[in-house]
């Protein structure tokens, strides 16, 4: 079972159980995913006798004449018996074809199903959770489908997930991890949660001097949708279930352009955790320069990166090609990491940086998500 986790600071689950991805940003995340679960699931479908064929045929030979070996009328019974036979390796071609269920809407995961040699299914073999072996899912998955899944078959969502892809559920675990472990998580801004958070939100703004500037987001909020920056505590619904975070007033600047990374991280396993991380993304950018100022709190295209509110202003500049992308408004994790080293940045130790903030992450919500795997399979032998 595979699950990608994205981190963003401005997307989340739109409604429900849906979490929904911008159709601009997935043309690569789907290749180092489904490679990885096709690994699991040819591993898992093959024939526990490495030398039996189709219908148990036997697929080595039994020594003799007829394969040219010498025998020995003389030779001792016993050592006969003692010898092992030859074996031939399993042969990689007798692997059942896998069939995958194929609930997406984009051609990247259609075309990577078809480059692998399997056998694409849609959503009307949805009902029958016998004929698949893999499952590819836009939408997080529900715990019954969870339930109801076979040991042989694998899907690209753990239950639970919601609780990371939420805004408020990684603030209150990343709360939560602060608050037990100190320093190590002082890597993410004051947050709080409301409205159970609201008196100790009042606090940032009795008594202290200086204009402190708090970004609010909706908890289920997408696409920047909702978002305000403001200086006042009276333009916050005490009410309303959202994040308030200190607004970085300092962010690094790319060409004077606010900007942010999106990451794909690869969850295969959350007992014992194994994360993978993909060495590409993409970087989103800003269509206005970026200045802090109380008159310029309400100009979403100077302090949100989201591709929705970016792409209608007349300042944004398509990149020319993947590898072609400088001067855009949507640019490669790599081309920027290039520019960063060509400026005299340590890439190496960014790179670990960033790897180290998507595992902590991650780490604040593993308990949640191997209880819920746990209660949904019932099974202590079945691997998360």
């Amino acid at each position: 079972m595979a699950s990608q986790v994205r981190q963003s600071c401005s997307d989340g689950n739109k409604n429900g159980e849906e979490v929904e991805v911008g159709e601009e940003e997935d043309a690569i995340r789907s290749s180092e995913a489904l490679g990885k679960i096709q690994k699991f699931a040819e591993m898992s479908i093959r024939k526990s006798d490495p030398v039996a064929g189709e219908d148990g045929e036997a697929l080595a030979d039994a020594p003799g004449e007829e394969e040219g070996l010498a025998t020995d009328d003389n030779a001792d019974p016993a050592a006969e018996n003692t010898a092992p036979a030859p074996r031939r390796p399993p042969d990689l071609r007798r692997v059942k074809k896998l069939k995958s269920l194929l609930l997406s809407k984009y051609d990247e995961v259609w075309g990577q199903s078809s480059n692998m040699g399997w056998t694409a299914l849609d959503a009307e073999a949805e009902g029958d959770s016998t004929t698949w072996n893999i499952c590819w899912s836009d939408t997080s998955v529900s715990l019954e489908r969870v339930m109801h899944m076979g040991r042989m078959q694998r899907i690209n969502h753990y239950p639970g997930m919601l609780e990371l892809v939420r805004k408020a559920g990684t603030a209150r675990n990343l709360n939560k991890m602060l608050g037990a472990i100190g320093k190590d998580y002082k890597f993410f801004p004051r947050t709080f949660l409301l409205p159970a958070d609201y008196t100790e939100l009042k606090k940032e703004f009795i008594g202290k001097k200086g204009n402190k500037t708090f970004i609010v987001k909706p908890s289920r909020g997408c696409q920047g949708k909702d978002i305000q920056l403001t200086r006042s505590l009276a333009d916050i619904d005490p009410h309303e279930p959202n994040i308030v975070q200190r607004y970085m007033h300092r962010p690094h600047l790319l060409d004077g352009y606010k900007y942010d990374l999106r990451l794909y991280v690869l969850l295969t396993s959350v007992q014992p955790m194994r994360i993978y991380m993909f060495r590409e993304g993409l970087v989103r950018v800003c269509t206005e320069k970026y200045e802090l100022k109380g008159n310029n709190l309400g100009d979403a295209c100077m302090h949100l990166t989201n591709y929705a509110i970016n792409k209608d202003n007349d300042a944004f500049v398509q990149p020319a090609s993947a590898t072609e992308d400088s001067g855009s408004h949507k640019r490669t994790l790599g081309s920027l990491l290039k520019t960063l080293e060509q400026e005299g940045a340590d890439v190496p130790a960014l790179w670990d940086a960033i790897c180290q903030l998507c595992v902590k992450t991650i780490i604040s919500v593993q308990p949640h998500l191997q209880h819920t795997y746990y209660t949904c399979r019932q099974r202590a032998e079945d691997a998360g």
